[in-house]
């Protein structure tokens, strides 16, 4: 009886846990930034402006300048190229940085109650040298009663309460 509990309870506690791998770098919450659209590796069409739309609410509310973001009107996800070729046209706008990164998974998982089930890299890029100077890794899952949206919006606010910024020590 206790191992079958013990079992139980490791479920429930690791299936909606997060995991992470920071990168550090401090910021000027000053400093402007862009929202790019994420690139897409799931299966899940428009997965990565999905994702981006959620992050630029959570940096927003974060308090970091979001000075532009690229709203894309195609019905498709952008490619590599395409994204790079946003990066350099930020630095032509003289924004400091890009936020994007990669949707690694965006589904509902299979069975009864279909459980939300999201992994992200989120990456903020210098401009000027189109180096990635901050990186993180997160995934989550969540209940039934949840949505993809509101899953990646913890696990982005999470992972943005990690970056530091120059004023915090």
């Amino acid at each position: 009886m206790k191992k079958w509990i013990f079992s139980l309870l490791s479920i429930v506690i690791v299936g909606c846990s997060s995991v992470y791998n920071v990168q550090n770098y401090n910021f000027d919450r000053n400093d402007s930034f862009i929202v790019i659209p994420f690139e897409n590796l799931t299966e899940v069409p428009l997965a990565g402006q999905r994702v981006s739309g959620i992050a630029e609410g959570v940096f927003i509310s974060k308090g970091f300048n979001i000075s532009d973001r690229f709203y894309n009107s195609k019905d498709r996800d952008l490619s590599k190229k395409e994204i790079k070729d946003l990066i350099k046209e930020a630095y032509s706008k003289n924004l400091k940085y890009a936020v994007t990164g990669y949707v690694n998974e965006w589904r509902y998982k299979t069975g009864i109650d279909g459980e939300p089930a999201v992994s992200i890299t989120l990456k903020i890029i210098d401009t000027k040298t189109g180096k990635t100077v901050w990186t993180a890794v997160g995934s989550r899952t969540g209940w039934g009663h949840e949505s993809l949206g509101t899953i990646t919006q913890k696990l982005l606010n999470e992972m943005i309460e990690r970056i530091k910024k120059v004023d915090e020590k």
